[in-house]
């Protein structure tokens, strides 16, 4: 028994139906190219700033600011590989691995579900989907559906994480190496003298100035 199609109502040979779509698509490719290309950069920065950290960590004054941004960094790394790897699920029947294409998430459209059915199986579902407007309305809006569920579910949400773990790792950085600054007081009296002899410099320029408007 064939589900009922919710585009049945849709008249047919509508311009703004397919203009709409063919935007609404397109933007969702567009957002997977984003986001996939967010994710190659932070996989590039992380692994390069990966790199410095772990190489200076013998310095005895950043050691601890720099291994706390070395962990930030693998975790972001690591969130950035999370949000490219390619999704492989597909609808399944109960209890089987068999592909469920009387399930209403099934695509024909989408290669990670025909991929598992015979190919003439494959060309009887996409006839079937080409006889009427409704049915490719119907196909079209599950494939992007597909596409931003997983946009949202899966790459924005560990590029988010990627992006955060890195924000962390450089603020708890910065932070850390703060407190030990101001936990030695050694750098209160040179800023102290720093002040002193500009302080000495400016009161003799005055004194000076003063002597010659005389």
């Amino acid at each position: 028994m064939k589900r009922e199609n919710p585009f049945d109502q849709i008249p047919e040979d509508r311009t703004a139906v397919d203009n709409i779509l063919r935007i609404n698509v397109n933007n969702q490719v567009r957002l997977t190219v984003m986001a996939d290309q967010k994710a190659n950069i932070m996989i590039t920065v992380a692994s390069i700033v990966f790199s410095v950290t772990v190489a200076n960590l013998n310095n005895e004054v950043m050691k601890w600011p720099l291994l706390f941004f070395a962990l930030g960094c693998t975790v972001s790394l690591l969130a950035a590989i999370f949000a490219i790897i390619p999704q492989t699920g597909y609808p399944k029947k109960p209890g089987t691995n068999e592909i469920d294409r009387d399930s209403p998430s099934f695509n024909p459209l989408f290669f990670g579900h025909f991929a598992h059915i015979p190919i003439e199986e494959y060309k009887e579902d996409y006839a079937e989907t080409l006889m009427t407007d409704d049915r490719i309305y119907d196909a079209l809006a599950g494939d992007i559906y597909g596409i931003g569920t997983t946009l949202m579910n899966n790459k924005y949400k560990w590029l988010r994480r990627s992006y955060m773990a890195f924000l962390v790792g450089m603020s708890g950085a910065i932070t850390i190496f703060c407190v030990q600054t101001i936990g030695s007081a050694d750098w209160i009296w040179d800023l102290m003298g720093i002040a002193g002899q500009e302080l000495k410099f400016l009161g003799e320029g005055l004194c000076f100035y003063s002597l010659r408007c005389q």
